[in-house]
């Protein structure tokens, strides 16, 4: 009976050596606690593996590792894939960065924050940034996580002393400026742009407060001069603020009082459009200043994919090869009476756009009529958070595709 006690034993040694690992998904931060206002002590790239030191999900949503420099520090859940067993011998390699990188490209990251929007476009140079807008927030009955999902992504891209150029915020809903005070307060902003229109929330007062306590360069679309916010100093980048005539007229919607920017590299353009609904489309087409910057490649959808943005007069004008749509899941927070992405603005897109690489994809969005959510299966270049999660766009100054489509 020994030989096979110590065979037994032997068995259950081996399998007491195997340790579960994970595989970064992203580029990422590690900190030292597990929550997101914890301090950054490395940062790892994607594709990294780590060991996992603890499978139980610690303070809000963080696993326990080993980093790639030896220390115990805690990653978001959403930026690995936990694998079963040892990491492979040969893969063990420090795979750390603490310098900015760049891809040579124009960057459009589109943040899936839920419920809200949060873009952050960086320069070719790789050292210029431009925030437009900053997610809902995680309390309540509005968006669980969104908050989170937005400071980890943004503490992970930018790093802080690295400044942020500029900062938008296209209309002050919370579900765009909830994550704005923390921006600022973070880092260093050069310009901060906003429509100029008040709001009565806890959300906006204390942004507000912010603004004042800290002495912030302010522009304000309602100003008579339109704040030029070119952030990157590349000769062949230029960003800029369409504000149609009448855009400041009385008793105007929040979401139609949106700051809508262009911004072109080289021969590719881009159009981020905030919560801009009909009236405000209609109004950037009736002016032949505004109509004359509409035509472009990338379109950043109105509203979330509302019914009421994005209608066949204004994709006709605007001819988008791509568009993103950001909302939340169809169950989640604000969504469940939102209802984003709408089947009628899914079907007024798809024609005019490309295709995601020859890829059929499936897509659910709210059919008005018959009351339920449908399955869209599509080639086209349509991407929505709620079903491709973070999303990164590149142009070399001639082509716009999203990272991992080529």
């Amino acid at each position: 009976m020994r030989a096979p006690l110590i065979i037994l034993i032997a068995v259950c040694f081996s399998s007491a050596l195997k340790a579960d690992y994970v595989k970064v998904s992203r580029d990422a931060v590690i900190r030292a606690e597990g929550n997101s206002s914890a301090t950054i002590i490395e940062r790892v790239e994607a594709g990294t593996l780590l060991p996992l030191l603890s499978n139980e999900l610690i303070g809000t949503g963080y696993l326990k590792v080993t980093t790639p420099l030896g220390k115990t520090g805690f990653i978001y859940k959403s930026w690995v894939r936990i694998i079963k067993g040892d990491i492979p011998a040969e893969t063990i390699t420090p795979q750390t960065t603490n310098e900015l990188t760049t891809s040579g490209n124009l960057e459009v990251h589109v943040i899936n924050v839920g419920q809200g929007d949060a873009i952050i476009i960086r320069c070719p140079d790789g050292n210029h940034e431009m925030l437009i807008d900053a997610a809902e927030l995680n309390a309540g009955f509005r968006y669980p996580g969104s908050q989170t999902e937005f400071r980890n992504y943004i503490s992970a891209f930018q790093q802080e002393n690295n400044p942020i150029e500029v900062a938008i915020s296209t209309h002050p809903h919370s579900d765009h400026i909830a994550g704005m005070s923390w921006v600022l307060s973070e880092y260093q902003v050069s310009l901060y742009v906003d429509n100029g229109m008040k709001n009565t929330s806890g959300t906006y007062g204390s942004l507000e407060q912010k603004i004042i306590d800290a002495n912030i360069n302010r522009k304000q679309l309602n100003d008579s001069v339109i704040p030029d916010i070119d952030f990157c100093p590349r000769e062949d980048v230029n960003a800029r603020i369409l504000r149609p005539a009448g855009y400041d007229e009385e008793g105007m919607d929040p979401n139609d009082y949106s700051v809508i920017v262009r911004v072109d590299y080289g021969g590719s353009s881009f159009l981020f459009t905030g919560d801009a609904e009909r009236e405000m489309e209609h109004k950037l087409m009736n002016d032949p200043e505004t109509a004359a910057l509409l035509d472009v490649d990338f379109l950043k959808v109105g509203h979330h994919g509302s019914h009421s943005s994005s209608d066949t007069t204004f994709l006709n004008v605007v001819t988008p090869t791509i568009a993103a749509i950001s909302c939340g899941a169809e169950t989640v927070g604000t969504n469940v009476s939102h209802k984003h992405p709408r089947m009628v603005t899914v079907n007024n897109l798809i024609p005019y756009l490309g295709q995601r690489n020859g890829m059929e994809t499936s897509l659910e969005a709210y059919n008005r009529s018959s009351g339920k959510w449908e399955v869209v299966s599509s080639k086209a270049a349509l991407y929505i958070t709620n079903n491709d999660g973070d999303m990164i766009f590149l142009s070399d100054g001639s082509e716009i595709w999203r990272r991992g489509d080529r």
